[in-house]
């Protein structure tokens, strides 16, 4: 799995923010912000964003293809990934899973001195402890997590 960031390095205050996300095997895609406080929250797909739609697996890319956010139907819907205090470093975090997840319970961690090498481990850890239902027969079942991380200084 590949993320890349527009702007890459650095974004002010208010600047508005677009993903490109590529994938060389299918899944499921979640995009987590860690603010410079070290807290974690789920930016796509949003609450709001699944609830407006009627597309089951807006989340769902195939193997050599990419998925733009925001894309036109993500817009549509009032997504946009806009850069916001607090100040400092940051990151997004992607996340791919094999199986169908639209929104995640994040661990209430914050911790601003966290490597990029110790949030990556601590996600895989955390995510290697979720069960999802399987949707034919409704059993919890362990998921194929797969990562990228990309570091950013809001300023």
């Amino acid at each position: 799995m590949s993320l890349q960031m527009f702007p890459e390095q650095t974004a002010g205050v208010g600047t508005k923010i677009s993903f490109r996300v590529t994938t060389k095997k299918p899944g499921y895609v979640l995009l987590v912000d860690i603010d410079a406080n070290g807290r974690m929250s789920q930016i796509f797909p949003s609450p709001e964003l699944i609830a407006e739609s009627q597309e089951a697996a807006m989340n769902f890319l195939k193997p050599g293809e990419e998925m733009l956010l925001p894309n036109a139907v993500a817009r549509k819907r009032g997504f946009e990934y806009i850069a916001t205090p607090p100040l400092g470093p940051t990151a997004v975090v992607a996340i791919l899973s094999d199986r169908r997840v639209q929104i995640l319970d994040l661990p209430d961690t914050s911790q601003k001195t966290r490597s990029e090498a110790e949030t990556v481990a601590l996600l895989a850890e955390w995510t290697n402890q979720l069960r999802v239902p399987d949707p034919e027969t409704g059993k919890l079942q362990q998921s194929n997590w797969s990562f990228d991380i990309k570091r950013y200084r809001i300023q």
